[in-house]
């Protein structure tokens, strides 16, 4: 009987572990903008064509991002940093302006934004949830939208994989005995030795 249970309480293990990331610093999260694309507008406009410019005291911007990578991205982990606000000249006023509601400041002193999530990863070609960023504007400077980068973790196809199994098998759909095949099946073969 014991050696009975013990294959199937491994198989438990194995499969309902949650995926462990090294849990890095919001400042050791890599950017990730190339791939996630945020998409800014004013609260009550269409997307911006990034030619807009504005100058009055206070100004809102809706933030999403778009995943048009191929994989899967972690949403606790996604933040968008203003990286520079620039005036009409060009010339970067992000210390002439405050941007408020932040939740926290990089190390270099840049302002960043949690990306509220539903779900536990933004799948590809999807769009988050939206953000909300106010630029306080006391000196009526006519500036462009914010700079933005998208800082977060991609998962690979694998971690992805392991991922939909366990909540399949955590929400009843699948049992822990599928779900281990179903790894098995989508593992990269392992090179067999030549004698």
């Amino acid at each position: 009987m014991v050696k009975g249970i013990l294959p199937i309480l491994l198989l438990h293990v194995t499969v309902s572990t949650p995926l462990v990331f090294a849990n890095p610093t919001v400042d050791e999260l890599p950017d990730v903008t190339e791939g996630v694309v945020p998409v800014i507008q004013y609260k009550q406009a269409q997307p911006l064509s990034g030619r807009q410019l504005t100058s009055v005291s206070e100004v809102e911007f809706i933030v999403t991002v778009k995943n048009q990578t191929g994989d899967p991205v972690v949403a606790d982990s996604l933040i968008l940093v203003v990286d520079t606000v620039r005036e009409i000249t060009g010339t970067d006023i992000s210390d002439r302006v405050e941007i408020k509601g932040s939740d926290g400041l990089l190390a270099n002193g840049k302002p960043f934004f949690r990306i509220p999530n539903t779900d536990e990863e933004l799948g590809p070609y999807s769009e988050s949830e939206p953000v909300t960023i106010r630029v306080s504007n006391p000196d009526y400077l006519r500036f462009y939208p914010p700079n933005i980068r998208v800082r977060g973790l991609r998962r690979s196809p694998g971690e992805a994989v392991k991922g939909l199994l366990e909540s399949l098998v955590q929400k009843g759909i699948l049992a822990p005995e599928e779900a281990a095949n179903a790894m098995k099946s989508t593992a990269p073969p392992v090179p067999s030795e030549t004698p």
